[in-house]
């Protein structure tokens, strides 16, 4: 099912300025700005109580409160473990033809990642990825790390000053310390989120560094904070899967590098240094 955040994400770009002020007061603290009332979602965005219902009707709600309850659904859904998940999933399982089902699943991800973030969003991401000025902090969350590792080792390849933070609040922390502005911090996080992610994206803020973040739908806490927040589809399975946050993170690299300069440059610099691979 999808969630409120996805039915925002995917479209605000359409929005009228009053919906989009709603619609980004509602993802800065999600979902409890929408568990209140009309009125104070609406105070939270500067606008109105009819600006809010109308708002709801452009994500397809017939009212705030059918857009409240699929908000209380989703409090559930997002702290699911994977051991309720598997349970869940036993129970209703098809073992007709359950590898190629999967397959499916999975390539579904990545169709759902692709269609529900704004071009606005991707936009803002590629272009902080393409300024070689600042520098590029790569941090994620125990399976989400892996694909900001992805992230940070394509990067490097087109662009200088890229990092990934394996102890962010032990042995890398000073990383964090010396972020400033323009500095970016690229923050991975899907359920069940990570306290000390929240922490290091705070630590970036407060020193005017710019946080992007890549969560999943049901979003994570850092969103509250970030400057860019890109949505990735996960629940598959047992275990929540990466293949669309991957998927999502090789496209944003790979617009990025076709629009830095000096990338080739760089790319060709690191193949004349690698050793060669001569035949024995």
């Amino acid at each position: 099912m999808e969630t409120v955040a996805e039915k925002v994400n995917s479209s605000i770009d359409s929005l009228s300025p009053a919906s989009r002020r709603i619609a980004r007061a509602l993802l800065a603290d999600y979902p409890s700005a929408g568990l209140g009332t009309t009125s104070s979602l609406a105070d939270l965005a500067n606008s109105s109580s009819a600006s809010v219902v109308r708002f709801c009707t452009q994500l397809g709600f017939d009212s705030f409160v059918e857009l409240q309850d699929r908000l209380r659904t989703e409090l559930t859904t997002r702290s699911a473990s994977p051991l309720i998940r598997a349970e869940a999933e036993t129970a209703a399982r098809d073992l007709s033809d359950e590898f190629s089902s999967s397959g499916m699943d999975r390539a579904n991800l990545i169709t759902r990642t692709f269609q529900q973030n704004p071009r606005s969003e991707i936009d803002r991401l590629v272009q902080m990825l393409t300024k070689v000025s600042n520098r590029v902090v790569v941090v994620g969350g125990h399976y989400s790390g892996l694909v900001g590792r992805v992230a940070q080792l394509q990067l490097s390849k087109v662009r200088p000053s890229v990092s990934f933070l394996e102890d962010p609040m032990g042995r890398d922390l000073h990383v964090v310390t010396d972020l400033r502005r323009q500095d970016l911090l690229l923050v991975l996080d899907v359920r069940r989120y990570q306290e000390h992610l929240f922490q290091v994206s705070e630590a970036a803020k407060r020193n005017s560094a710019s946080v992007a973040l890549i969560t999943d739908q049901w979003l994570s806490p850092v969103a509250g904070i970030s400057d860019v927040v890109l949505q990735a589809a996960v629940d598959v399975s047992f275990f929540d899967s990466q293949v669309g946050c991957l998927a999502l993170v090789e496209a944003v690299v790979h617009e990025a590098a076709t629009k830095i300069d000096g990338a080739l440059e760089r790319l060709r610099a690191l193949e004349e240094l690698r050793p060669s691979q001569r035949s024995k």
